[in-house]
């Protein structure tokens, strides 16, 4: 089924610096989480799969409302989605749903999980016995990663992920076989990934830079997608213009790059942030935040299919 056109609740976006969006369990769809130029956390989802938008509003209050910097959010493979937030002193806070699209818990937090200060965030659902896993830099950009034991489950302390360099920028997703693909860019902003070799399993190396063969990139968002493809990746250049790759099937190879003018073309003067994420229905949506901050959101006409155009 076609998605619907984005509706009155997207053309009331605030301004945003950040954005993060998940699949959720239960009967609703996609949720999308966003930072306003006042640090404020703020959040819309769909009421159910692949149909209209509740509208913004805050999320979560106490110390996160006081100041929020970035914004990551996954499923835990039980089907409620858990979301990260560094404050203004760049310590990390989660919570997650206490049951599959229903309510949220209370902040845990400061240094969840024993962290230390972190800039970036990335999260995935993954495939297997295990949950999610959360990627994270720290302020001497060195990236670590944990993940999630059981499905809602206990997580695995910190440890450095595949030696990698510096990190500026990450996304991650399944690739529709339960495997995940991380992708990272580092301080010449090269990219490069890694996939599992088995779901919630063991990891390849990482290959870069210039990951399948691309140049020079900014911003990254990730989805697994429905239909008979895997994984789909966006990324912008340095002109802020989007581009994308997809695997032709799960697990696959991954196609040629597409651009700059991937979804009819983005608004004037491109985007320097990005998200996606499922809807329930096996269609995927892409957000965007353009240079005046203003959130764009593009989708999928069917499960691995054709794409819209950019609105509101």
């Amino acid at each position: 089924m076609a998605a619907p056109p984005p509706d009155k609740s997207w053309q009331n976006a605030p301004a945003l610096t950040a954005i993060a969006a998940s699949q959720q369990g239960g009967t609703r769809g996609a949720q999308v989480w966003g930072i306003t130029q006042d640090y404020k956390l703020i959040t819309n989802w769909q009421a159910t799969p692949g149909g209209q938008w509740s509208g913004w509003s805050p999320m979560g209050g106490g110390p996160i409302q006081a100041g929020a910097l970035q914004v990551a959010a996954a499923l835990q493979n039980n089907g409620c989605c858990q979301l990260w937030v560094t404050d203004k002193l760049q310590q990390l806070w989660s919570m997650s749903q206490i049951s599959p699209g229903g309510d949220w818990s209370g902040w845990v937090g400061p240094n969840w999980n024993m962290g230390v200060k972190f800039s970036q965030l990335a999260a995935s659902q993954q495939g297997g016995s295990r949950g999610a896993q959360l990627w994270a830099t720290t302020d001497k950009d060195a990236l670590l990663t944990c993940y999630q034991e059981t499905p809602g489950g206990k997580w695995s302390q910190w440890s450095s992920f595949l030696n990698a360099p510096p990190a500026l920028a990450m996304a991650a997703c399944q690739q529709n076989d339960g495997r995940v693909q991380f992708w990272m860019l580092d301080q010449s902003q090269q990219i490069w990934g890694a996939s599992q070799t088995s779901p919630g399993g063991d990891w390849t190396a990482l290959t870069g830079p210039n990951w399948n063969g691309t140049q020079q990139l900014q911003a990254l968002a990730a989805s697994q997608q429905g239909g008979n493809r895997g994984a789909e990746l966006w990324a912008t250049d340095q002109s802020n213009a989007v581009w994308t790759t997809y695997q032709e099937t799960p697990g696959g190879l991954w196609a040629c790059w597409y651009g700059p003018n991937w979804g009819g073309g983005a608004p004037q003067g491109g985007f320097i942030q990005m998200a996606a994420c499922e809807q329930n229905n096996g269609c995927v949506v892409v957000f965007g935040i353009d240079m005046q901050l203003s959130t764009k959101a593009i989708f999928q006409s069917s499960p691995g299919g054709l794409w819209g155009a950019w609105g509101p």
